[in-house]
């Protein structure tokens, strides 16, 4: 079979990794203003950022939805993005931006992260860019409708792309405003904003709120955040620029110039009739259908990181699965792996560790030294176990797939058996070596939960007995070891008849010079003693 590099090419930024989170950070602003342009062509160039998005049904259908008004007035005027976090809001906000461009329509875009409100409104800068200055709507209080549409219908077709408005509201709780503060202007405006865009002939706002406010912001928000829900809630809803089904190209379309279909096709199906050879999956052509999408991932790869781990609050879902994703590429393409699985990730990579565990807390980088990648690790005893077996380091990829499956925001935590053999067995070895090393790896380690297949940072039964042990001296040994022999000699059944009973004396001076018949339990054996004994 074939390396996976040779048959799915990477972009030439993932060879030469450059991995910094950013190059997978799409900040409209910066392609706004032109400063995207300094470091990531791919978001400014438009024909570099089209070649590398994967178009999906909801970004074609939101594009398609935005050229239909701006071009014959027809259609939504009002559309709003709400996503999960990570969940392809931005890109998909740079997307309509280009493409607006290209129609010949304006674009203003609005982000509340960028402006200080006590410096600059929303309104006001709607102004700014569309005349260049602040005159007709240089006011601390919402313009109302009839200046806005004076404004708005002079520059269209319009496209408004305000991002991050609740952002914007939160700090504006700061700005005073008389009795009151700015951020009491935005629920209005937000109103007045989305009447005057429905009724001018070609103008689209695009609005984005969270998902959810526990999400980005405190409790006490929750009132703000409901208002501007409220007025946002007549407006037609894009829930999903990305669907779960599509993730897997998405992915792909960023990491990687071309994938070769025949060739990808060669490397799953020698795997599959091993599978099928080992009775491990049931349902091989729904499979093999969905291998064909992920590779050069194994479907789980996807699964696990896009629900798992982007079910975690810190996690972004379409930007850390590339960022761990291009990670691991980079650090393969030196192998010769025909597709990569959860137990190809190389956890002693300082630089994936460091992606993954600021996820979960730094507390488990001790975790995955004791148990994965330290010389005298649980993994590496369980490599060794297996002798003849020892090169293939089942154990470790064992304990790395473990390790991959073990964090998610949902109850269910680890892999089973199945998912196990899927991302750790080798064709032409028998499964079961999988299941073997498995119970070597339980033996051993000090972190796997004794109550399933997943790491915890609780010491397991292992630990907590090696400390124990650890923590008793030898001396204490001694005494016990002590106590025990006078326990035997003083057993009333004892046969010695007249012999007196000396145990571990140190010197021949602990020892009578007297006729008595003597017996003397040595502390260990030395002849030079014993003769001088004698």
């Amino acid at each position: 079979m074939k390396p996976f590099y040779e048959i799915a090419l990477p972009h030439n930024d993932i060879i030469k990794g450059k991995l910094t989170m950013d190059i997978f950070a799409a900040d409209l602003w910066s392609v706004f203003v032109g400063k995207a342009e300094q470091k990531y062509q791919e978001y400014q160039n438009p024909e570099v950022f089209f070649e590398r998005t994967y178009m999906t049904y909801g970004l074609n259908n939101l594009i398609k939805t935005v050229e239909n008004r701006l071009r014959k007035g027809e259609g939504n005027s009002v559309i709003q993005l709400q996503t999960p976090f990570g969940g392809g809001k931005t890109h998909s906000l740079i997307a309509l931006y280009h493409k607006a461009k290209e129609w010949g329509a304006k674009v203003v875009v609005l982000d509340g992260t960028v402006f200080n409100p006590e410096e600059t409104t929303l309104w006001g800068e709607i102004e700014r860019q569309l005349t260049g200055k602040i005159s007709e709507l240089a006011t601390k209080v919402s313009p109302g409708r009839e200046k806005l549409a004076n404004l708005l219908e002079k520059h269209t077709p319009l496209l408004i792309l305000l991002d991050e408005l609740l952002e914007y509201a939160v700090r504006a709780k700061g700005v005073k405003i008389g009795d009151t503060t700015l951020s009491v202007q935005v629920a209005p405006f937000l109103q007045e904003l989305e009447t005057t865009v429905s009724i001018l002939d070609r103008a689209v706002l695009i609005l984005t709120l969270p998902s959810s406010i526990s999400e980005r912001y405190e409790s006490d928000n929750q009132i703000l955040f409901q208002q501007l829900q409220k007025i946002s809630g007549r407006t037609e809803k894009i829930h999903t620029p990305v669907k779960d089904e599509e993730i897997s190209q998405v992915i792909n379309k960023r990491l990687f110039e071309r994938i070769n279909e025949k060739e990808s096709r060669k490397n799953i199906d020698e795997y599959i009739k091993y599978f099928e050879k080992e009775n491990i999956i049931s349902d091989i052509s729904n499979y093999r259908d969905r291998f064909l999408r992920t590779f050069p991932f194994e479907p789980s790869v996807i699964d696990v990181l896009y629900h798992r781990w982007g079910s975690l609050p810190t996690f972004q879902r379409t930007r850390g699965v590339l960022r761990i994703l291009a990670i691991v590429v980079n650090n393969l393409l030196r192998s010769d792996v025909p597709f990569i699985r959860l137990s190809d990730f190389d956890l002693s990579n300082e630089e994936l560790r460091g992606e993954l565990v600021k996820h979960v807390g730094s507390e488990y980088e001790s975790v995955i030294s004791a148990d994965i990648t330290s010389s005298d690790s649980a993994s590496r005893k369980a490599d060794n176990s297996l002798q003849k077996f020892s090169y293939l380091k089942m154990g470790t990829k064992i304990s790395t797939t473990i390790f991959m499956y073990s964090f998610t925001g949902d109850q269910e935590k680890g892999p089973n058996l199945t998912e196990l053999k899927i991302n750790c067995s080798i064709p032409d070895i028998p499964s079961s070596l999988v299941v073997e090393c498995l119970e070597e790896l339980k033996k051993h380690s000090f972190y796997i939960s004794d109550s399933g297949y997943f790491f915890t940072t609780k010491p397991n039964l292992n630990r907590i007995h090696l400390n124990k042990i650890n923590n008793i001296t030898d001396r204490e040994i001694d005494d016990y070891e002590l106590e025990l022999i006078r326990e035997i000699f003083r057993d009333k059944n004892s046969k010695l008849g007249s012999f007196k009973v000396y145990i571990w004396p140190s010197t021949h001076k602990d020892v009578p010079d007297n006729k008595d018949i003597k017996l003397i339990v040595m502390k260990e054996s030395n002849e030079n003693q014993c003769e001088e004994f004698v």
